[in-house]
């Protein structure tokens, strides 16, 4: 169970670090990689998993949802989770312990250690996920405007 000084900095580095790296992520894919925004479904299952479970279904869960074998006009779909893996894999292995130093102080048994490490990287995914979230509304209500105009122009054109 997280500290409330551990609480107090994920909180924080959702703010200040988190934020920007999920609006990076998200306009990297749809402005640098052309992929769609997800779709409402995506979207649901995956805050609904990041908010109900442990590190290790959310894991899971990304894992199977990169292995699926999505249909060539759902190829985003692939990207993204392929892209979401590796962020939060760099995370969970690197950047809880090295550059949030969310462990410092903590002296444990490695069993207990390793579950304290996931129940962080639990709150970490959470909010990381929900500023995607946020990130992928705004630019699928741009891409559905261009789309609009795009329409509007060869009815007019």
């Amino acid at each position: 169970m997280p500290t409330p000084k551990q609480l107090q900095k994920v909180w924080l580095l959702s703010d200040t670090v988190l934020y920007s790296e999920a609006v990076t992520f998200m306009r990297g894919l749809v402005r640098d990689q052309e992929c769609n925004p997800l779709p409402t479904s995506q979207v649901a299952g995956l805050l609904s998993i990041a908010e109900a479970s442990d590190y290790g279904e959310l894991s899971r869960f990304i894992v199977h949802q990169r292995e699926r074998n999505w249909p060539p006009s759902k190829r985003d779909i692939k990207t993204f989770y392929t892209a979401l893996e590796e962020v939060l894999g760099t995370m969970y292995r690197k950047r809880l312990t090295d550059e949030f130093r969310l462990l410092d102080g903590v002296s444990a048994s490695e069993r207990e250690l390793k579950s304290e490490r996931d129940a962080l990287m639990a709150l970490l995914a959470r909010e990381f996920i929900q500023h995607l979230v946020a990130e992928n509304g705004l630019l699928a209500a741009e891409v559905a405007g261009q789309r609009m105009q795009q329409r509007q122009n060869r009815r007019v054109g």
